[in-house]
């Protein structure tokens, strides 16, 4: 069986990998999904110096704590970046790296880097009385698939900084170079990440297309736990 760590996106939680983590867990597979620090349940550790620096130091102790090895990482969105920093920071624990519809940026990029447009857009979703926090997008326009959970309350604002901030050049980044790599690019509407994808290709990753759109991991879970089981890497005894 394998071991899966799964990273969420943006305004989002460990909560949103639910279907595709029992999916996994049925078949007998390990899989943890934490939730970053400052966000979903850890919401009241946002301050405004929460960056993708700390959420890589997030996922590479969990690494490190839990003592696994051969993992699957698995990024949707915003997650890539997060999981493309672990590659580097702890290289030698990690099996496979899968971007579902994700960023992948190379060293000391930021997000906004690699989708401009995103700056203009978050400037628009500052908090009055927290500018430095970001709200989520109204689902019904952008992501109908998460309607009930912006109306719960399950998507929470995140520090702006995630995306200002350039992805640490600190790591073993020949070692997470040669991570096998899968890349999910999503095709339907809204399709974000067509560039990104294009970038994974000419950099040798194995790519999978779906006619879905960006929030996969809600719309589509069979399809993408499906992919996981493919990529899996037996854990040794």
């Amino acid at each position: 069986m394998a071991t899966f760590v799964l990273v969420h996106g943006s305004w989002a939680g460990g909560w949103m990998w639910e279907p595709v983590r029992l999916a996994l867990e049925a078949d007998g597979h390990r899989v943890l999904t934490p939730s970053l620090t400052g966000m979903a349940e850890r919401h009241h550790l946002a301050a405004p110096d929460v960056g993708v620096a700390t959420h890589v130091r997030d996922v590479a102790r969990l690494l490190q704590y839990e003592r696994l090895s051969d993992v699957i990482l698995v990024g949707h969105s915003y997650g890539g970046m997060v999981i493309t920093g672990v590659a580097a920071a702890v290289p030698d624990r990690i099996g496979r790296l899968v971007y579902v519809d994700a960023f992948l940026p190379d060293p000391g990029e930021r997000a906004w880097d690699l989708l401009p447009w995103q700056k203009d857009a978050f400037e628009t979703l500052r908090l009055p009385d927290r500018p430095w926090l970001v709200r989520p997008v109204e689902a019904t326009v952008f992501f109908p698939e998460l309607e009930a959970d912006y109306d719960g309350g399950r998507l929470t604002p995140m520090p702006i900084r995630t995306h200002e901030e350039p992805l640490p050049a600190m790591g073993d980044w020949a070692a997470a170079a040669s991570i096998p790599s899968t890349y999910l690019h999503c095709t339907g509407e809204p399709a974000y990440f067509d560039e990104v994808a294009e970038r994974a290709r000419t950099r040798g990753h194995e790519i999978v297309t779906i006619d879905a759109g960006h929030m996969v991991i809600v719309s589509h879970p069979h399809e993408v736990a499906d992919l996981l089981r493919r990529v899996a890497v037996p854990t040794p005894a």
